[in-house]
C-alpha cells in the first residue's frame, strides 16, 4: 500500500447543505454519510463559488474562480491550459480517474487518467485502478438532480414528513417534489455506503481521505443559480482514519476553491500561483482552530438565461450585487418547469403566498442586497438601506469591488446572448403567465 493517501471526492448533483442527518434534517435518510461524518470532519460554513454545474466544478477541481478561468457559463469547458488538480498530483505519481457526471469539458477530461461517466461503472473503475500507485477519484453522482421520477426506490419518503423550507408554501405538490428529491439524496447515500464497504473490503479505508461535497443548492426555486445560502451552501465532509479527528465540526469559512490548494498542501506540494483557493488544510486535522478565511466570494453568471450578481459573505453578513436588477431573480428551466414552482404561481395568484415567497417575484430588484445571516438565516430581511448596517456593508462592498478587480472579473455588459435566452425567456413567460421581465434591455 502507498504512503500517499488515495483521494476519493464524492459529488453531489444539487443537494442542500441542511439536507443530511448529520447536518439536522429530522427525517431524511442518510444514514452512510452521517457515519463517514461521525468518523470525520464536518463542515457547517462551506459554499460553493457559483450555484451552477459545470462553472462550479471547474472552479472546485482549479482552485481558480469560474470568471477567472473564463468559464463562469454552464456548459462551458474548462479552457486549455487551465490545470485541474489530477495534473498536480502526476507529480507524486497518482493515478487519476472520473466515473459519473463530468461537465467539464475535453481539455479536463485529458488530465485525468480515465473518465468514464456511467456512475454505476465505479466498482470497475476502482478495481482497474494501479496496484502500486496512489489514486485519486472523482465520483460524479447523478443524483439528486432533476427531473424527478416516483419509484428512485423501493422505500420511498412520505410527503408528510418532509420539511418545506419557508421560501416555498407548504402545498401536496411541493411536499410531493421536495419527497422525490429526498428519495435521490437517499439513493445516493447508498451507492456512497457501497463505495466505502469497497474500501474496507480491500483495506484501503485506512489510507483514502473521503470528501463529500455538492456542486450547488437544492433545484428549487430562490435556491439553485442564487447566491442566497440556499444555493451556495455546501455539505463537506472530509475523513482520513487515524489522521483527522472523528465527529468534530468545523464552522470556520471554507470555500471549494480551497479544496485544490488544500489538497496539494496536505500532500506537502507547493501551491502554484495561479491557484486563487487558500490551502486550509489544517483545519482537517484542527478543525477547532482559525481559518485562513475572513470572506467567500459568490457569483451567479449564464445558466440557461443570463444573470450577472456578485457576493461576499463573512461568518455573520452578507452583501449581493444585482447588476441586472430589472431582471426578475433567474430559475433554471428544470426548476421553472417542477410541481414545486408551478403550486408557487399558483398560490402567488390566489393570494396566499407570504411577503418573503412573493420576493422572489419582484421586480425591480435592489441593487444591492445586505442581510444578518445569524438573526436571518434565511435572508428575507435585506437591511441594506438601515443606517445602522452602514459600515459592515460598506466594509463588504469594498471587498467585492477588490475581489472584482484583482479576478479580472467579465464585464457584465458584455452580455452573452444566444437562441436559450430567447428560448428560455419565451418559456418563462408562458408559464408566468404574462410579459414578465427576463433581461434587461
Amino acid at each position: 500500500m502507498s504512503k500517499k493517501p488515495n483521494i476519493i471526492w464524492l459529488i453531489a448533483d444539487d443537494q442542500g447543505d441542511r439536507d443530511l442527518g448529520c447536518y439536522g434534517h429530522p427525517t431524511i435518510r442518510t444514514v452512510n454519510l452521517d457515519r463517514i461524518a461521525s468518523q470525520g470532519v464536518r463542515f457547517t460554513s462551506a459554499f460553493v463559488t457559483t450555484s451552477s454545474c459545470s462553472p462550479s466544478r471547474a472552479s472546485t477541481f482549479t482552485g481558480r474562480y469560474p470568471h477567472s478561468i473564463r468559464a463562469e457559463d454552464l456548459h462551458v469547458p474548462v479552457p486549455e491550459g487551465v490545470n485541474l488538480l489530477p495534473t498536480y498530483l502526476k507529480k507524486l505519481g497518482y493515478y487519476s480517474a472520473s466515473v459519473g457526471k463530468f461537465h467539464m469539458g475535453d481539455n479536463a477530461a485529458a488530465q485525468f487518467d480515465k473518465v468514464d461517466g456511467k456512475i454505476g461503472n465505479w466498482k470497475a473503475v476502482l478495481e482497474d485502478m494501479p496496484q502500486d500507485r496512489p489514486f485519486f477519484l472523482a465520483v460524479g453522482f447523478n443524483d439528486p438532480h432533476r427531473g424527478y421520477q416516483a419509484g428512485a426506490i423501493d422505500d420511498p419518503a412520505d410527503p408528510s414528513s418532509v420539511v418545506v423550507p419557508p421560501y416555498l408554501p407548504d402545498t401536496d405538490q411541493v411536499r410531493g417534489d421536495l419527497a422525490m428529491y429526498f428519495d435521490e439524496v437517499t439513493r445516493l447515500d447508498r451507492v456512497t455506503g457501497e463505495i466505502d464497504n469497497w474500501l474496507s473490503a480491500n483495506g484501503l479505508r485506512e489510507n483514502t481521505v473521503v470528501v463529500f461535497f455538492s456542486d450547488n443548492g437544492i433545484p428549487f426555486p430562490r435556491a439553485k443559480t442564487s447566491c442566497y445560502d440556499s444555493g451556495c451552501r455546501t455539505p463537506l465532509i472530509v475523513r482520513w482514519p487515524g489522521r483527522f479527528p472523528e465527529g468534530a465540526v468545523c464552522d470556520e469559512l471554507f470555500s471549494l476553491v480551497d479544496l485544490v490548494p488544500s489538497m496539494l498542501g496536505l500532500l506537502g506540494l507547493d501551491i502554484p500561483g495561479d491557484i486563487e483557493g487558500i490551502d486550509q488544510s489544517a483545519l482537517f486535522a484542527k478543525p477547532f482552530g482559525m481559518g485562513a478565511r475572513e470572506f467567500v466570494h459568490l457569483e451567479t453568471n449564464w445558466h440557461d438565461l443570463d444573470d450577472h450578481v456578485r457576493a461576499v459573505r463573512d461568518k455573520r453578513f452578507k452583501y449581493i450585487r444585482n447588476f441586472f436588477p430589472r431582471q426578475m431573480l433567474t430559475v433554471p428551466l428544470d426548476v421553472l418547469n417542477s410541481p414545486s414552482y408551478k403550486s408557487l404561481l399558483a398560490e402567488r395568484d390566489a393570494g396566499r403566498l407570504t411577503r418573503e415567497q412573493m420576493r422572489l417575484f419582484m421586480v425591480p430588484r435592489v441593487s444591492e442586497e445586505f442581510y444578518d445571516t445569524l438573526d436571518d438565516p434565511w435572508e428575507f430581511t435585506d437591511i441594506h438601506a438601515d443606517e445602522h448596517y452602514r459600515d459592515r456593508l460598506e466594509r463588504l462592498a469594498a471587498e467585492c469591488d477588490r475581489w472584482i478587480a484583482e479576478t479580472n472579473d467579465v464585464d457584465p455588459n458584455a452580455r452573452r446572448v444566444d437562441l436559450m435566452d430567447v428560448f428560455s425567456g419565451k418559456v418563462r413567460r408562458e408559464i408566468l403567465g404574462g410579459p414578465a421581465p427576463f433581461r434587461q434591455e
